[in-house]
């Protein structure tokens, strides 16, 4: 399972999409859905990417959102990875599915969870200290 995701650091927001696999194609279908279903109400959405060769295909179109790519090596300036980490140690840490449905159940609630915690997604998620 791969999931994809963004949060808006100001908001708390946190939006993911479920996939079998991750390649440009479908890095193309998160972009359309996001674009469809995030507000993005400022005139400038910045949507940080790492490096993956699927973020920087030519063909891409981001609609609203505009990239921003950090520098290899530099998760610590990616505000979903401090949500990424939050999600392992909150609901995998000391979970082993015993089949793929249950680690999907699992995957879902985890990701509800973060979906309901815009609050704290804005404390866990901050980028005061990066820009």
């Amino acid at each position: 399972m791969h999931v994809t995701g963004m949060i808006c650091p100001r908001q708390g927001e946190f939006y993911a999409l479920e996939f079998t696999h991750t390649d440009s194609r479908v890095f193309q279908i998160f972009l359309d859905f996001a674009n469809k279903d995030s507000k993005g109400e400022r005139s400038r959405n910045l949507l940080i990417c790492d490096n993956a060769m699927w973020h920087k295909k030519k063909t891409l179109h981001w609609g609203k959102f505009e990239p921003a790519f950090r520098p290899p090596y530099s998760p610590d300036s990616n505000p979903i990875e401090r949500l990424w980490l939050l999600i392992k140690a909150e609901w995998f840490a000391d979970f082993i599915a015993k089949d793929r449905p249950q680690l999907i159940e699992r995957l879902d609630q985890a990701l509800l969870w973060a979906m309901n915690r815009k609050t704290a997604n804005r404390q866990t998620c901050s980028m005061r200290n990066y820009f």
